[in-house]
C-alpha cells in the first residue's frame, strides 16, 4: 500500500478490529488503571489506552452486573486527513470483553 498516503479519518468499526486487538494487545497494571497497548487494528499505528480499575472491581456495588465489555478508540498521534480539530486517532473503534485472572 505504499504511495497511497495517510489513511483518512473515519469513525468506523469492523468485526475484525476487536479480534485483532484481542490477539495482539498487551495489558499491564498502571496505578488505578490497566494500560492496553498495541497497534490500532485499522491504521496500524501504536496506541495505549488506559482502562480504569473499576472495570475489575467485582466487589464494588453494582459491578457484578458489568459484563466487562469496553469500547476502545484509536488514539494514535499519526496524521489522518479530515480528522476534526482537537481529536486524535484514525476514528476506528471496537469493543473488547475484558476479563481478569484471579
Amino acid at each position: 500500500m505504499a504511495g497511497l498516503g495517510p489513511l483518512p479519518y473515519a469513525e468506523v468499526t469492523d468485526d475484525g478490529y476487536a479480534a485483532r486487538a484481542a490477539e495482539t494487545f498487551t495489558a499491564r497494571e498502571f496505578g488505578p488503571a490497566v494500560l492496553l497497548s498495541g497497534d490500532c487494528p485499522r491504521c496500524r499505528h501504536p496506541i495505549t489506552v488506559p482502562v480504569v480499575d473499576e472495570v475489575y472491581r467485582h466487589e464494588a456495588a453494582g459491578a457484578g452486573d458489568d459484563p466487562g465489555y469496553r469500547t476502545l478508540l484509536c488514539t494514535c498521534e499519526a496524521d489522518h486527513p479530515a480528522r476534526p480539530a482537537g481529536l486524535s486517532g484514525c476514528g476506528a473503534y471496537w469493543t473488547l470483553l475484558l476479563e481478569v485472572d484471579r
